[in-house]
């Protein structure tokens, strides 16, 4: 079934609100102004750390973008009830992010990022993407309240086929506790092939490698994974930009050493 049969209403934002703090001393102008117009499209605001203690608790979800911006809104974010997610680029010491989670609920690594500029750029992006957009199949604040907790990894996949995304999984996706993914394509893509994707990924039919000196009763217990996904037709495309057939970002959870 191709989900070119699929219809999705004019763009219109969902309900939730939404928000990303970040500390200003680690970009420049024009890479804020750049990364700004994209948030907007997707009905996200950024906020400078500094700015925070004036905004009234009326969001859904915000994100802290690395430990400057976690130390420099530190006593604003405890009177926010909302859901509370740091994003990190890769790299560094874990033990910081363990003790952000005092904080917030959870903590995401971003694969493939090396700065805060990448990151919002990628995975942070197409994570809250995936909630102010509306999408064929949605994930909302539920699933990630559900889901999100601890240390995690985020990445970003795109390909061709299934075969060429499933090629590109990180290995953390077999050995995962829980995950949310969810995909972008173009209007070619069929059911099946997005299907073939997830069912990879849950049923861990790469595990074998992986595993090969744990004892049965732990590949039992690795082969349990909690899953939410959501699926839309891809947006075109700003003029000279490429759009991937089949993109995944994923978020992963409860992974073990």
């Amino acid at each position: 079934m191709s989900l070119d049969v699929l219809t999705l209403p004019p763009r219109i934002f969902r309900s939730v609100r939404a928000g990303v703090i970040y500390d200003k001393t680690e970009f420049e102008k024009s890479e804020l102004d750049s990364i700004e117009r994209l948030y907007r499209q997707i009905n996200v605001e950024l906020i400078p750390g500094e700015k925070l203690g004036g905004l009234e608790d009326e969001f859904g979800i915000l994100g802290m973008l690395g430990q400057r911006a976690l130390r420099g809104s530190r006593e604003s974010i405890e009177n926010f009830n909302c859901l509370k997610v740091g994003f990190y680029p890769e790299g560094g010491s874990l033990e910081p992010l363990r003790k952000s989670l005092k904080l917030v609920n959870a903590a995401i690594i971003c694969l493939g990022s090396k700065s805060p500029i990448q990151s919002l750029s990628s995975t942070v992006y197409h994570f809250y993407e995936s909630l102010t957009l509306p999408s064929l199949l949605n994930i909302d604040l539920a699933d990630v309240e559900s889901i999100a907790g601890g240390i995690g990894i985020s990445f970003n996949e795109s390909g061709d086929s299934s075969e060429d995304v499933i090629s590109q999984l990180p290995p953390e996706c077999y050995v995962a506790k829980s995950a949310l993914l969810h995909f972008s394509c173009s209007r070619n893509v069929t059911l099946e092939e997005v299907y073939r994707i997830s069912k990879m990924i849950s049923t861990r039919k790469a595990i074998s490698p992986l595993v090969h000196s744990q004892t049965q009763d732990q590949i039992k217990m690795f082969k349990r994974i909690r899953l939410k996904m959501g699926l839309r037709i891809a947006q075109n495309a700003a003029e000279g930009k490429i759009i991937p057939r089949i993109s995944l970002t994923g978020i992963l959870f409860g992974i073990r050493a």
